[in-house]
């Protein structure tokens, strides 16, 4: 099991160092496995993200110990939309929860850009958490039906 969670590691860090080459087509990456890739198999202090049922959560830190920014629907623009997340222009999400209940959506996807837009969409499947999310500025989101992001 270590080896396999090392692995697989391995393999979203060699997929985060793509993050800035060039493409000619947007990239999804699922951050939907495991809660505990990248974690040491010793660890056991980790907490469970909280985040309200319906929700989707991002924190700047992987615990999702503080300064949640929290939206029960869709937003174009972290920094300027209904709901502001203060730190979103300056902080990279490290941690995710996609809280949503509704079976017409099969996941939320997390865009770099302003109103969805960006060459790299990450996403998170509904029910799932991403406390290792890649490290990176977030800037919109919505939430989808069928397995794309675009």
């Amino acid at each position: 099991m270590r080896k396999a969670l090392c692995v697989l590691f391995a393999t979203v860090l060699a997929l985060m160092s793509l993050l800035g080459t060039a493409s000619a087509a947007p990239t999804e990456i699922d951050l939907s496995g495991p809660a505990e890739v990248g974690a040491p198999a010793a660890d056991v202090s980790a907490q469970a993200l909280s985040c309200g049922s319906g929700n989707m959560c991002a924190w700047p830190v992987a615990d999702g110990s503080s300064s949640r920014c929290s939206w029960g629907s869709a937003d174009p623009d972290w920094q300027g939309g209904d709901v502001r997340c203060s730190w979103s222009g300056s902080r990279a999400v490290r941690a995710v929860e996609n809280a949503g209940v509704s079976t017409s959506y099969t996941r939320v996807c997390l865009y770099p850009g302003a109103n969805y837009s960006g060459s790299v969409a990450y996403y998170v499947l509904r029910g799932a958490e991403a406390p290792n999310f890649p490290n990176v500025l977030i800037r919109s989101h919505k939430w989808v039906t069928g397995n794309t992001c675009w």
